[in-house]
C-alpha cells in the first residue's frame, strides 16, 4: 500500500497540471493572478494606457546614438535604440527599417533585444518584426508574460496575429524568475492568450531537473477561462476506505451548459463515477448529479456482519442522484426543485457525498411550482423524506398555499393565508389525512421614527379529514389520544404589539450613542381541545429571544397551543460615530395568563406550572473591536428550573487568514424531549443526556507560505472527541501542497455506546499560475463535519 500511496502522490503531481476552472457561468473572466502580491516582485509590468484599436497604422517613434538613412525606404539606427509604436516598444544595438513594401515593413533586430507590449516581454539577440501586423520571430529567446506568472525559454520564439506565442524547443513555468521547481519542455510550445491556453507537443513535464511526465500532447490553463480539460485530483486516506484517489473531467459543452466526470477509486470499496451537470436556460440556474459506485466490496462486508448493528439494505450497488433548480422561469412564475436521494442507510456515512451531510437523518425530494404578483402567492408544492432510522415523518403530497394580500384599505393591512396538504406516512400503523386551512388577518399599524404599535385580529379554520384510523385508535384505545375522521377546529386570535426607541449620547465614551428598545406583546389565543387531531407537521419552536414574541409556540398547524400570554422585553445597542453597532443586550421574558395547552393531557415540560413567568431569554452581541466579536445566547425555563440552552461564540480574525474561534452550546435534556420524540420515549441512557459542547477552530499562519489550520469539538458530557481535524498547506510562488488529518466521528454501538471513529488523510497539490487556484484556506475549513461559519457576519 505504501508504494501505491507514493505513485498516487506522483500522479496528483503531474496531473495537477490540467487544473482547469469549472466555477463559473460568467464570459469574459479576468486573468489569472497570483494572490500573493510578492510573487509578482520580478514579473513585467505595463504602466502605461493601453492603446486599443489599430495601432499598426500609428507611427514609429525611434531613438538612438546614431542615425542613417538609406534613400528612399531604408533606416538604421545603432546604438542604445529605442523604438515605440502604440503599445509595443524595443530595446536593441542595431534597428534595421525596412519599409519598400507598405504592406510589409519589416524591422530587423540584432544584439542585446528587449521586446514588449501589454502581453509579453521578450529577449534574445536576432529578431525580425513586421510592423503592420505585429508578426515577430526572435532566436535564441527568453521570455515572460506581462503582469502575470510564467516566463520560458526557446530556440526560436515567433508572435503572431498579436495573440499566439509559437516556442520551437521551448519550455515554460509559472515559478518566479530564480526559482526552477518545475517546468515544462516541447518540441512546440504554442501560447494562446486571447484563450488563456498553453499546448505542448512532445511534452516533457520535470520537477526540478527530474522528468516524471512524458506526452505527445498537453493542453494547459493560463487563466480563468472556462473549457474542457482534467481538474485537480484529489488524494485521500482513511482508514476504513483506505486510498481514496479521484481525478475529474470538466466539460465545457457550451457557455450556459457544462458537466464534469469524476472517476473515483476506494482502495477497500471499488471505482465509483460521479458526474454533475450544470444548466443556465429557462428553467432557471439548476445542478443534476448521479454517482454510481457498482459491487461496493467493503459495504458487502460491513453488511454480513451488519456492523455497529445498522439496519443495511440489501443492495449491491450504491448511487445518489441530486437535483436542485432555484429561478425565475419568468417575472411571475418560479420552479424550485431540492431533491437528492441515495441507494440505502449507509450511502452519507460511507462516502461522504457533497450534496448531503453527514449527520442527516433523511433526504428530501421537494418539488414547487409558485406563481406570484402583488396581490398574490401561489405554490403547488410536493414533498418527501427518504427516512435512515426512523419511518415516522409525514410527507406533503401535495401541497397547495395560497395568499392573498390587501393593503389598499387606508390604514389597514389585510391578509389571508390557506391551504391544503395531503399528509401521508410510510408507517402502516400511521393515520393519513387531508387538511384544509384558511387564515384570514386584519392588521392596523401605526409607526413613526421612534415608536410602533401593532394590532392583529384573525380566525385560524381548519378541517381534517383522517383516514386509516382503526389500528391506531385501537392501539391508543385506554389514552386520551383517539383521532376522529373528521374534524372541524375554529379559532380566533388577537395580538398587540408595541415598540419605542429612546436614544441618546452616551456621556460615558465620547462620540457613542445608546439606545433603549422597550418591546411588549400581547397575544391571545382561546383553547381548543387538539387531542382528536393528530400531529402531522408541528414541532416545539425555540423560545430565544426573538421567539419570546411569536404568536405561536410551535410550527405547522396541527398544534396551536391556546396562548393568553404577555412577551416583554428591552434591547440597548450601542452605536460609535460611524454609526457602527458595537454591542447590543437584549432580555426579554414571557407570562402566561393562563395554562398554555392543546389538550386536557399536554404533554410539556411540567404539567404544574399554569401561570406565571415561564421563559427567560437574552441575546448578546459585543464587537470589542474590528477584529474581535462575541455572542451569546442564554434561555431559561422555570418549568425544569434551569437552563434551557445556551451557546456562546468568541472569535479573532484580524486578516482573512487569521482567526480563532472558541464556541461552547448547551442543550437541557428536558428541553430537548419537549422537540424530539426519541428522547420522549426512549429508556436509552443516549438519549437521557444533556447536550454540552466546546470546541475551538483555528487558521493562522506560521511562515510568509506554510498555514495551519485545525478545530476540536469535546462533548464534555459523553466524555468524548465530536469532531476534529489538523491541517497545513505550503505555498510559494510556484506550487503548493495541502495535507489534512481528521478523525472523524461517524458512528455508535447501541449496547455499549462506545463511539465510532474513521481517520482520514487527505494530500492536494497545485501548480501556480496554472488555471484558478481557489482559496484554500476555506477549502481546508470544509473538512470536519462542523463547518466554519464566520461570526462576524
Amino acid at each position: 500500500m505504501k508504494k501505491l500511496s507514493l505513485s498516487l502522490i506522483a500522479i496528483a503531481v503531474s496531473f495537477s497540471l490540467y487544473n482547469y476552472d469549472s466555477t463559473s457561468y460568467a464570459i469574459g473572466i479576468p486573468k489569472n493572478e497570483t494572490s500573493n502580491p510578492q510573487c509578482l516582485i520580478n514579473v513585467p509590468k505595463f504602466d502605461r494606457p493601453i492603446v486599443n484599436g489599430d495601432i499598426n497604422s500609428l507611427p514609429v517613434n525611434a531613438e538612438s546614438d546614431k542615425f542613417e538613412a538609406i534613400y528612399p525606404n531604408l533606416a538604421i539606427y545603432s546604438g542604445d535604440v529605442y523604438v515605440e509604436q502604440g503599445n509595443r516598444t524595443v530595446l536593441a544595438d542595431k534597428v534595421t527599417i525596412d519599409s519598400k513594401d507598405a504592406n510589409n515593413r519589416m524591422a530587423i533586430l540584432d544584439g542585446n533585444i528587449t521586446y514588449q507590449d501589454n502581453l509579453i516581454k521578450m529577449k534574445g539577440n536576432h529578431a525580425a518584426i513586421n510592423l503592420n501586423n505585429n508578426d515577430s520571430n526572435m532566436n535564441p529567446s527568453e521570455y515572460h508574460l506581462v503582469d502575470r506568472l510564467g516566463r520560458g525559454k526557446a530556440d526560436e520564439m515567433k508572435l503572431e496575429k498579436n495573440r499566439y506565442i509559437i516556442l520551437k524547443n521551448g519550455s515554460f513555468t509559472s515559478c518566479p524568475v530564480d526559482d526552477s521547481t518545475w517546468n515544462i519542455k516541447g518540441t512546440t510550445v504554442i501560447h494562446d492568450n486571447e484563450e488563456q491556453l498553453l499546448e505542448v507537443w512532445n511534452a516533457i513535464f520535470s520537477i526540478g531537473k527530474v522528468p516524471v511526465l512524458y506526452s505527445p500532447y498537453l493542453q494547459l490553463p493560463t487563466g480563468n477561462k472556462r473549457r474542457s480539460g482534467l481538474l485537480m485530483p484529489t488524494f485521500n486516506y482513511d482508514s476504513t476506505d483506505g486510498i481514496d484517489f479521484a481525478l475529474p473531467f470538466y466539460w465545457n459543452i457550451a457557455p450556459n451548459y457544462d458537466a464534469t466526470l469524476t472517476p473515483r477509486v476506494f482502495q477497500h470499496r471499488g471505482v465509483q463515477l460521479q458526474t454533475e451537470f450544470r444548466y443556465l436556460n429557462q428553467l432557471g440556474l439548476g445542478t443534476i448529479a448521479f454517482d454510481w459506485l457498482q459491487h461496493d466490496k467493503k459495504y458487502r462486508e460491513d453488511r454480513k456482519i451488519l456492523l455497529n448493528g445498522n439496519n443495511y439494505d440489501d443492495n449491491n450497488n450504491r448511487w445518489l442522484f441530486h437535483w436542485k433548480n432555484d429561478e425565475l422561469i419568468n417575472y411571475n412564475w418560479r420552479l424550485f426543485t431540492d431533491v437528492t436521494r441515495v441507494s440505502d442507510n449507509q450511502y452519507l456515512t460511507d462516502l461522504n457525498p457533497k450534496y448531503a451531510s453527514q449527520t442527516a437523518g433523511y433526504l428530501t425530494q421537494f418539488y414547487k411550482l409558485a406563481y406570484n404578483n402583488e396581490n398574490w402567492d401561489i405554490a403547488l408544492g410536493y414533498k418527501h423524506f427518504q427516512q435512515f432510522h426512523y419511518k415516522n415523518l409525514y410527507q406533503t403530497q401535495p401541497q397547495l398555499d395560497i395568499t392573498y394580500y390587501n393593503y389598499d384599505l387606508g390604514p389597514l393591512k389585510f391578509k389571508t393565508f390557506s391551504q391544503v396538504s395531503h399528509f401521508i406516512n410510510e408507517a402502516k400503523n400511521k393515520p393519513n389525512a387531508w387538511r384544509a386551512h384558511i387564515e384570514p388577518t386584519l392588521n392596523y399599524t401605526v409607526t413613526n421614527s421612534w415608536s410602533s404599535l401593532a394590532t392583529e385580529t384573525g380566525l385560524m379554520a381548519t378541517h381534517y379529514k383522517q383516514q386509516n384510523l382503526k389500528r391506531y385508535n385501537r392501539v391508543n384505545k385506554s389514552s386520551d389520544k383517539k383521532l376522529d375522521s373528521n374534524v372541524n377546529r375554529f379559532i380566533p386570535k388577537f395580538s398587540l404589539d408595541g415598540k419605542v426607541i429612546f436614544e441618546r449620547d452616551f456621556k460615558f465614551m465620547d462620540g457613542y450613542n445608546q439606545t433603549l428598545e422597550p418591546r411588549i406583546k400581547y397575544t391571545y389565543i382561546p383553547y381548543r381541545n387538539q387531542s382528536n387531531i393528530n400531529n402531522y407537521d408541528s414541532s416545539f419552536l425555540q423560545a430565544d429571544y426573538v421567539g419570546l414574541f411569536r404568536e405561536q409556540s410551535y410550527s405547522g398547524l396541527d398544534r396551536i397551543a391556546s396562548t393568553n400570554k404577555l412577551a416583554t422585553g428591552v434591547t440597548t445597542r450601542f452605536y460609535d460615530s460611524n454609526k457602527i453597532e458595537k454591542f447590543n443586550l437584549s432580555l426579554g421574558q414571557i407570562t402566561y395568563f393562563t395554562k398554555s395547552k392543546t389538550s386536557e393531557n399536554n404533554n410539556e415540560l411540567d404539567k404544574n406550572s399554569d401561570t406565571g413567568s415561564i421563559t427567560w431569554a437574552t441575546d448578546n452581541f459585543w464587537r470589542i473591536s474590528n477584529d474581535i466579536i462575541f455572542r451569546s445566547g442564554i434561555q431559561y425555563d422555570t418549568r425544569i428550573d434551569t437552563i434551557a440552552l445556551a451557546n456562546t461564540t468568541f472569535e479573532y480574525h484580524p486578516t482573512s487568514d487569521k482567526f480563532i474561534r472558541l464556541s461552547y452550546r448547551y442543550a437541557n435534556h428536558d428541553y430537548i424531549a419537549t422537540v424530539d420524540e426519541r428522547y420522549k420515549r426512549s429508556s436509552d441512557k443516549l438519549y437521557k443526556q444533556d447536550l454540552s459542547q466546546a470546541g475551538v477552530m483555528a487558521s493562522w499562519p506560521l511562515s510568509e507560505t506554510i498555514n495551519a489550520v485545525g478545530s476540536y469539538y469535546y462533548d464534555t458530557k459523553l466524555d468524548q472527541i465530536a469532531d476534529s481535524f489538523i491541517g497545513l498547506h505550503y505555498s510559494d510562488c510556484c506550487w503548493g501542497v495541502t495535507m489534512q488529518y481528521g478523525r472523524k466521528l461517524t458512528d455508535w454501538d447501541n449496547t455499549t455506546h462506545i463511539s465510532k471513529y474513521k481517520n482520514k488523510l487527505s494530500i492536494n497539490f497545485e501548480l501556480q499560475g496554472l488555471g484558478n487556484n481557489n482559496d484554500s484556506t476555506a477549502k481546508m475549513l470544509d473538512f470536519g463535519k462542523l463547518p466554519y461559519i464566520s461570526t462576524f457576519e
